[in-house]
């Protein structure tokens, strides 16, 4: 588990592996923008806005401060597309949320940014009872296979997922966390 940790450490250091993030969530805009406006059906233009997202290292800066999306151009309303970048509102990366609320011994903890207790607690507790309800915690959980211990999402994500570099694992687990494309 040590080579795993070290591994994952240094690809998180990396400014190439948020480029890769930002690349999917610019991707996944590409496919919102096609669709036109949900409200009217009209053009979508560009309207990212600025984010400060902790846990970000300072080289991988440019591809994780602005959040993209979009607004539509005759009734002006605004569409945010899914990302595997940021976890809603929240202020930390989601890789960082993902990585740091998880139990599993090597999880690589190493070298990640340090989480208050009290934040460490919430993510917690939302990974057990707000996120199963979601669709997209309902869809993961009939996904991943059985396990004799509790379930716990971070947990079996980071345990069921593999593929054959560690950058295209850790991609494919927040591609998961947005739900059935």
């Amino acid at each position: 588990m040590k080579e795993t940790s070290a591994v994952c450490h240094a690809l998180l250091q990396t400014p190439e592996f948020y480029a890769l993030l930002r690349r999917i969530d610019g991707d996944l805009a590409q496919l919102v923008q096609d669709k036109g406006c949900r409200h009217c059906g009209q053009v979508l233009h560009h309207a990212d806005y600025p984010r400060k997202p902790r846990g970000c290292p300072p080289a991988a800066w440019p591809d994780c401060d602005t959040r993209l999306s979009l607004c539509c151009a005759e009734c002006r309303k605004r569409t945010t597309p899914d990302s595997v970048r940021f976890l809603g509102r929240r202020v930390w990366l989601t890789i960082i949320v993902v990585l740091r609320s998880s139990r599993a011994q090597g999880a690589c903890l190493d070298g990640l940014p340090a989480i208050g207790w009290a934040t460490l607690k919430r993510w917690r507790q939302w990974w057990t009872d707000t996120f199963p309800k979601t669709a997209a915690g309902r869809w993961l959980r009939g996904l991943i296979p059985p396990t004799p211990e509790p379930f716990i999402y971070p947990d079996c994500l980071l345990q069921s997922v593999q593929r054959d570099t560690e950058d295209e694992r850790l991609a494919a687990i927040l591609r998961l966390l947005l739900g059935p494309a």
